[in-house]
């Protein structure tokens, strides 16, 4: 009885947790025919406006953990420079991809990350939630690095960064490097635990291998109409409306678990993808499922106290040419940088809006029609 007891617990504080969708960015890696990954993710918050620049970091800055509390963690230099996705025109960095290729984005976990707790005499291996990002982008080529160093480091949780940044950092990482190899990252409990992302998808809470679990519950939808769907009862035809009948029962909300399943479904079925090319294509048009508009999505306590969730921005990493692209809320425009011309010698961060001017930069083309 007491073991009933502790699983109607469970699920009765786990369902509430699902239902936080003002944080539910989604994930997901695609790969074309040519090797080529090519990496999705779309970033939702409902708090308050991220305010996000894109930041371009040079090799060689040297970077000191600031852990909270006036104390200060390792001390690292950049081998790789990378451009990086902040918030609130402050080093809050979400996502971003450095001068090999390797992106690494921040997606929330609320509920379930739980980070190292600091010791007195480690803090020369010991960084925060949020140098992790940085560490990783200035230091790293490929995932294969990443799962051999970062056991032997501490992650904290700064408590006073979170005050500066407004909210609680409770976050999961995705990964993916060149090769298209991609792992997540996870401090659950105080502890690490590091999978290889073999299905290339990520959302939020719960952690990674619960989606994997839950994922079985779906492994008959298929692309494609059942077979024998024209059916006869009662001397009475009945034949199916449209096609898609093959996916009945793909969940539609936009909870953590059924963006999983959905973002899952929408890479399998995707056709065969020639190139990078191809497949940033392909990405754009994925997470156009994923786009949330604002005031579809309320969260709070009541009608008349409540903050939308919506989708922000998203990105595409095209990991093979280094061309990093993204669109806004306000301005659905895709925009680019090409990593592979950036002069990462330099001595100092560049910073630029995502949105120049917040509004759509629409492509007139009534002068096709005038005579």
């Amino acid at each position: 009885m007491k073991k009933v007891f502790a699983g109607l617990l469970a699920i009765a504080v786990l369902v509430p947790l699902l239902m936080t969708s003002a944080w539910a960015c989604t994930s997901f890696v695609l790969k074309a025919k040519d090797g080529s990954p090519v990496y999705g993710r779309t970033l939702e918050w409902g708090l308050f406006d991220f305010k996000s620049d894109l930041v371009m970091v040079p090799r060689d800055v040297t970077f000191t953990a600031e852990l909270g509390g006036g104390k200060r963690g390792m001390t690292w230099k950049n081998k790789y420079g990378f451009v990086a996705i902040n918030a609130l025109n402050k080093p809050f960095y979400v996502d971003g991809m450095n001068e090999t290729g390797l992106i690494i984005g921040a997606l929330y976990l609320p509920g379930f990350a739980k980070f190292q707790a600091l010791e007195s005499g480690k803090e020369s291996s010991t960084l925060s939630n949020g140098d992790l990002m940085v560490y990783v982008l200035g230091r790293f080529e490929t995932v294969k690095d990443i799962k051999a160093v970062l056991p032997d480091l501490r992650v904290v949780e700064n408590e006073d960064a979170n005050k500066e940044f407004g909210a609680p950092t409770p976050v999961h990482y995705v990964v993916v490097d060149s090769a298209g190899d991609s792992i997540v990252i996870e401090y659950v409990d105080g502890e690490l635990n590091i999978y290889d992302n073999t299905i290339g998808i990520m959302t939020n809470s719960p952690p990674y291998d619960w989606h994997l679990l839950n994922l079985r519950n779906y492994t008959r939808l298929d692309p494609y109409a059942p077979a024998g769907g024209n059916k006869k009862i009662d001397g009475v035809d009945f034949m199916p409306l449209g096609g898609g009948a093959g996916m009945a029962g793909l969940p539609g909300d936009y909870t953590s678990p059924s963006r999983f399943i959905r973002a899952f479904f929408y890479k399998q079925t995707s056709v065969p993808l020639e190139d990078a090319d191809t497949a940033v294509n392909q990405a754009f048009r994925i997470l156009d499922n994923f786009d949330i508009p604002k005031g579809f999505l309320r969260e709070g306590e009541s009608p008349e106290n409540y903050f939308l969730g919506y989708t922000q921005w998203s990105v595409i990493g095209d990991i093979k040419n280094k061309r990093y692209y993204w669109w806004t809320e306000w301005n659905r425009r895709m925009r680019m940088v090409d990593l592979t011309r950036l002069n990462f010698e330099g001595s100092g961060t560049i910073e630029t809006p995502l949105d120049r001017i917040r509004a759509e930069d629409i492509d007139d083309r009534t002068a096709d029609f005038l005579q």
